[in-house]
């Protein structure tokens, strides 16, 4: 009975109803409000503290210095905060470091219907380091990263790489981007160990509509398209993701999303503002009927 309630809590965690679905799901949920509110897309154009969560190979991009704090309110209380930073180490090497902590807070426990058997809470962490080398227009980049998972009483450790790169076209305006991530092991955690969500992702961004102010040519409208695949290896799962953005004076974007293939979740929005060197962005995501309110994601970025 006790193995049954921790395979009911692992699924919870998995932010899916799927039966098939991988433990460590969180691990597939991006930190930064921007890319959540644009379908989890985010591959291709990834940049500054959140390209060490979506692709290591932009933290290559010169000039890289970003520091990034994020917080998600998920189903039943459930909570991610996320630390990440950016660091250039030249001019084609950048540094990224991070930290993911998602927690539960206390949920009964049953092993039968009836009074619960008290209370149970459970932590799952990410922790890690990424690099990114620019190859003239290639960029490549790597994370490792260090896992660990609490459910009731029963902990494992364990370890995970990704790997990215990153180019561009048409000067700068198409994207493209490919990862592998979630490469590594977990250990047993009660009798079984955790299965991580391999994941393949490949994407492009490109910027269909601009408009320039007539004084100096810079932007007063700019409008992107991202267009992403993914393919879950734990879970034999593809998605398309797709994201609209619209940004105007460089100060304000409105962003709109899609995800397929997901039973929890399928549509997204957000906003952001660009304040000098500070940006804050928001994004709310409504679940299927059955799973409570929307889910809320703020984050904020500091470039230096």
């Amino acid at each position: 009975m006790m193995r049954t309630l921790f395979v009911l809590i692992v699924f919870f965690f998995a932010y899916s109803v799927q039966a098939q679905d991988s433990g460590l799901s969180f691990l597939r949920v991006g930190p930064d409000a921007k890319s959540l509110a644009l379908g989890d897309a985010g591959v291709a154009s990834a940049e500054g503290a959140y390209a060490t969560y979506w692709n290591p190979a932009g933290l290559a991009r010169p000039g890289t210095r970003e520091v990034a704090f994020s917080h998600h309110i998920w189903i039943a209380d459930v909570r991610t905060l996320a630390l990440q930073g950016a660091f250039s180490l030249g001019k084609k090497t950048g540094l990224g470091l991070f930290v993911v902590a998602t927690g539960s807070g206390d949920l009964e426990a049953r092993t039968a219907p009836g009074a619960s058997d008290g209370f149970f809470n459970a932590q799952f962490v990410s922790t890690g380091l990424s690099l990114g080398h620019s190859f003239g227009r290639l960029r490549a980049g790597a994370t490792i990263k260090y896992l660990s998972e609490r459910i009731f009483t029963n902990s494992a450790n364990g370890y995970a790489f990704d790997f990215g790169l990153q180019t561009s076209f048409l000067d700068e305006s198409v994207l493209a981007g490919v990862t592998y991530s979630n490469l590594g092991k977990m250990d047993e955690l009660n009798v079984v160990a955790t299965k991580l969500p391999k994941l393949f992702r490949s994407g492009i961004e490109f910027f269909p509509f601009r408009v320039l102010m007539e004084a100096d040519g810079s932007p007063m409208l700019n409008t992107s398209v991202l267009l992403e695949y993914s393919r879950n290896f734990a879970t034999e799962q593809t998605q398309i993701h797709v994201g609209l953005s619209a940004e105007v004076l460089e100060t304000v974007s409105a962003r709109l999303g899609y995800l397929s293939n997901d039973a929890l979740r399928s549509f997204s929005a957000g906003l952001g503002i660009d304040i000098s060197n500070l940006l804050v962005d928001y994004a709310i995501i409504p679940f299927e009927d059955g799973f409570g309110g929307p889910a809320h994601i703020m984050t904020v970025a500091y470039s230096f």
